[in-house]
């Protein structure tokens, strides 16, 4: 068994949020869509309803009745229910939409403490991470070094000071260029007793919208830090 000792801890900055850049566009760019069991319901003037499989599409609703304007809405809700997960080894809880499937993952040899994936369990290309990092430096040091090392052709970059149950942080928003498309990701990075906690989410452009950035901020404002 061999080890790589990289003792220059700038150099081991740089190499950890390499390797993880490199694994975040190896996740997004190999997401597969999976949304047999999401199920949609048409309703007709309260009358008649049915439901259909996502992976179907309708069209031409006729109805004899011109104000019996038909309307759709998702009968998954497993965005509404969110499960609480806590981890008494990095001093946090946070808690995820039941929809999401969540995997541990260890980083030896770097400043990542803690790490868990989660996914869509319907649309895989949808995921992201919450990370737990020790540095002895400040959190703008850290995210002016991460996005300089960063393998990521950034598009539309903003960033924002945030607070976040007392924890100060910054917010990214971006868009990222892909080999076939390009990804959306927002992310958090919070601050507290050299420690930083970062929330990212990421998805395919195309499959962002209003709801996923809700769902990124309602996980983002329930992590409490002990």
């Amino acid at each position: 068994m061999y080890f790589i000792l990289v003792t220059n801890f700038k150099k081991k900055l740089l190499l950890s949020f390499s390797i993880l850049s490199l694994w975040v566009l190896i996740v997004v760019g190999t997401g597969v869509l999976i949304d047999e069991t999401v199920k949609y319901t048409v309703t007709v003037n309260s009358n008649i309803s049915f439901s259909y499989p996502a992976t179907f599409s309708i069209s031409n609703i006729f109805s004899k009745n011109d104000n019996a304007a038909p309307y759709l809405q998702a009968s998954n809700s497993n965005y509404k229910k969110f499960i609480d997960s806590r981890s008494s080894e990095a001093g946090f809880e946070i808690s995820y939409p039941s929809i999401f499937e969540v995997n541990k993952q260890n980083f030896p040899g770097s400043e990542i403490l803690y790490h868990i994936d989660f996914r869509n369990k319907q649309d895989k290309a949808k995921g992201g991470f919450v990370q737990v990092w020790s540095l002895p430096y400040s959190l703008e040091k850290f995210l002016e070094e991460s996005k300089q090392s960063a393998m990521v052709d950034y598009i539309d970059f903003t960033t924002k000071k945030i607070k976040v149950n007392n924890l100060d942080g910054y917010f990214w928003e971006y868009t990222s260029k892909g080999t076939s498309e390009n990804y959306k990701a927002l992310e958090a990075f919070l601050s507290k007793n050299s420690r930083i906690y970062r929330i990212s989410y990421f998805m395919p452009e195309k499959e962002y919208n209003t709801n996923e950035y809700e769902i990124f901020w309602q996980i983002v404002n329930s992590l409490k830090v002990n």
